[in-house]
Formats: structure tokens, sequence, C-alpha cells
């Protein structure tokens, strides 16, 4: 399910300030590290804690099956 957080604008070094309360909600504090990820639709952009990468390619290594039938 979708939240709205608010509205960020880009700064002209490019960067942005993430919302306090999706901080808050999704643990992000000062010094961690986000995979920035284009949608396919050009859409916009994900932000991803690098963590949360680490724990999907683990779980990808370990299932046997992730590539079974796969060319």
């Amino acid at each position: 399910m979708s939240h709205f957080y608010g509205v960020v604008t880009v700064s002209d070094k490019g960067q942005i300030a993430i919302p306090i309360d999706v901080r808050r909600e999704l643990e992000i504090k000062t010094g961690d590290r986000l995979i920035v990820i284009k949608r396919k639709d050009n859409a916009g952009i994900i932000l991803l804690k690098t963590e949360k990468m680490d724990t999907l390619i683990e779980k990808i290594r370990d299932d046997d099956s992730f590539f079974a039938g796969k060319k």
C-alpha cells in the first residue's frame, strides 16, 4: 500500500530531503546508504536501503530453484 509523505524539491546540486515521517517509519538514519533505481516506465526512481538489497541477494543466492529452467 502506498503512502503519501509530501513533496520534495530537487536542489541545484541534485539533492532532496527525505521527509522525517518516512525516515522514521523505514528507520533511515544519517549515514545510511540508499540504492537509486530508475523505474522501468521512466516515471521516477526507487530508493532502497542497501541492507535490504543484501538480504534479497542472499535469498536469491541461497534459493537453488531461482534459476531453474531459466536460460
